[in-house]
């Protein structure tokens, strides 16, 4: 009797712990609802919600707010605005844009988000290291407000776009270059280190997107080579957020590749390009030509001066970066005698501040045009049908009119550091392009490559000036290289070909064009860069070790002078050819007619 109690009493004490953990575990799952971001109105993304998203990405791209924040708080322009969008703070800059507008979006509809909360590679710096993969996920039930979200989920960086494209648990996957697949929202990941968002595709196939910077402005550029092209192992490229799924037990489910309609681990890394019946074109000619939905054929003239609009476009967003620069002061902060270990990956007033990865991407665009330009020529010279060699010189007198008539139009303006404004045409800025200083600690003269009597107002002193002179070859450097050492004596001695205008004068005097030595469309895949040891992993190298750089390249100076004076005598000469282009006046059209007419006058 007595050992049937104890059953009885151990049997009740088992089923009442058992009742009290199911409470217990019923109230934490209540808990956990309430303490949630927001709640699901649904468990995935509909048709209608990813419009709503394309919608959002639209309108941002199209408005005239260069900052998310701003745009969010408009309930003009704002499509999802709602009085909550008041309290919030969405400050985005490269990597986390993407994240951010997405987590707006879900917050908005109440429909799930998930994303990748830490990750693993080889390599040290995440941005640039190997075989990036996912390793933990937090979604909306992790946190306790929206705004909690938007604060942890700018802790993303680059890196967490830097995986392969077989990986099944990533954010993203890469897709087949289609109309229906490169859509506002799709992103384009730059492997070295940048981030954009499609917003406009035209019937044309050229792709609008919008990006971030560190001082959390948006510029809004067109797709082009400046986006490095990727690979297959560093994940570059055209991406889509992978759909997801809120499961009951609370879980999130990502769909697999093979149920991907537009996934593809190949369209984009192939190693030559066709399309359109072209063959051997490069990837950011195929992506065009590809999306391209308008089968009117395209005006070489209209798509010259495009280049110039686009071209201008960045410098003006450089001349936001740099004024803002100048307006928090950098410039008058003493100079610390060292560069970063690395000046296009690095962090703090550098990062935020200079320009070398900005000003890298224009030089590229400036090169594309030069190339595109010449190429233009080329197939013009080949296409007999069209009049051949006579066509081609017809079309090259038409790029220089056209370059004459939108020279000063597309012009841009700094204020030098006695207040006087100085105004630079764009032929201004090509010619010195290679001259303008990406150190933030430069007057604002050197940030624009100023020389002679626009130099004098300069108030930098010996140490900054030193550096200017030093950096000409980093300045020379067109790709971006991350995850290893970028010091005063990487670059080339003189910077490449970008001179359009007197290739085009020169070709017009009689100057023979040898198609197999033009390297159109010269694509560099960004490559794995090398794993660093540890020990050399610091951001900024010690000042000693610069004071040693600076030591050792100061028979440099001199060169840099020679090339200088090089430079201004080029200039020069080239403003006689322009010069003399300009006198002939209406021989321009003449040469629309009949190119034997186009006389350029003679350098006497």
């Amino acid at each position: 009797m007595k050992w049937k109690l104890v059953s009885i009493c151990r049997n009740r004490y088992y089923a009442g712990l058992t009742g009290l953990v199911l409470l217990l575990l019923l109230l934490a799952g209540s808990a956990t609802a309430e303490a949630a971001a927001w709640k699901l109105s649904r468990n995935f993304w509909s048709e209608e919600d990813e419009k709503a998203y394309s919608n959002f990405i639209v309108t941002l791209g199209r408005s005239k707010h260069s900052n998310l924040n701003r745009f969010i708080k408009d309930p003009k322009t704002n499509p999802l605005y709602g009085e909550e969008d008041k309290k919030f703070n969405l400050s985005a800059d490269c990597a986390d844009l993407p994240y951010l507008i997405r987590a707006y979006v879900a917050y908005k509809l109440r429909i799930p988000f998930s994303y990748t909360a830490s990750i693993a590679g080889r390599g040290g710096d995440q941005r640039y290291s190997k075989g990036n993969r996912p390793t933990s996920f937090k979604d909306q039930d992790y946190f306790k407000s929206p705004q909690h979200l938007f604060n942890q989920v700018v802790l993303v960086n680059s890196g967490y776009f830097r995986t392969t494209a077989e990986i099944e648990d990533s954010d993203f996957y890469p897709v087949k270059i289609t109309r229906k697949s490169v859509v506002p929202g799709t992103i384009y990941y730059d492997p070295d280190g940048h981030i954009a968002i499609v917003y406009e595709v035209e019937d044309n196939g050229r792709i609008r997107v919008f990006d971030a910077h560190p001082d959390h402005s948006i510029s809004k550029p067109w797709f082009g080579a400046k986006f490095t092209r990727g690979s297959k192992e560093n994940g570059g490229g055209f991406k889509r957020w992978r759909p997801i799924r809120y499961t009951s037990e609370g879980k999130i489910i990502r769909t697999r590749n093979h149920n991907l309609p537009d996934y593809s681990a190949d369209d984009q890394y192939r190693r030559t390009f066709s399309a359109r019946g072209r063959q051997g074109i490069g990837y950011h000619e195929y992506v065009r030509l590809t999306l391209c939905d308008d089968a009117r054929k395209n005006d070489p003239v209209s798509e010259f001066a495009f280049m110039m609009k686009d071209l201008h476009e960045d410098i003006s967003y450089r001349a936001v970066a740099v004024s803002l620069s100048i307006e928090k002061g950098i410039n008058k902060r003493s100079h610390p005698g060292a560069l970063p270990w690395n000046i296009y990956g690095t962090d703090g007033i550098w990062e935020e501040f200079s320009t070398p990865s900005r000003d890298a991407r224009l030089k590229v665009a400036f090169r594309e045009f030069y190339d595109r330009t010449r190429q233009m020529i080329i197939e013009a010279e080949q296409n007999h049908a069209a009049g051949g060699p006579a066509y081609a010189r017809q079309l090259a007198a038409a790029f220089l009119q056209q370059y004459q008539i939108l020279n000063q139009q597309l012009s841009v303006s700094y204020v030098n550091s006695l207040g006087k404004r100085i105004l630079l045409s764009f032929d201004d800025i090509s010619n010195r392009l290679f001259d303008m200083s990406f150190d933030p600690y430069h007057s604002i003269e050197f940030r624009w490559g100023a020389q002679g009597e626009e130099l004098a107002s300069s108030p930098d002193d010996q140490t900054k000036r030193r550096f200017y002179q030093l950096e000409y070859r980093l300045r020379n450097q067109l790709e971006r290289v991350y995850n290893q050492s970028t010091p005063l004596s990487m670059g080339p001695e003189s910077p490449p070909m970008i001179d359009v205008c007197g290739w085009l004068a020169g070709y017009l005097r009689g100057q023979s064009v040898d198609a197999t030595m033009l390297a159109f469309n010269r694509e560099v895949i960004a490559p794995l860069p090398p794993v660093q040891p540890a020990e050399t992993s610091k951001p900024q190298e010690p000042a000693q070790k610069q004071a040693t750089a600076l030591a050792v390249s100061a028979k440099s100076v001199k060169t840099e002078t020679a090339a200088t004076e090089l430079s201004a005598k080029k200039a020069a000469d080239k403003g006689k050819i322009w010069d003399s282009l300009l006198e002939t006046g209406d021989v321009f059209a003449a040469a629309m007619v009949n190119p034997d007419n186009f006389v350029v006058a003679s350098e006497d």
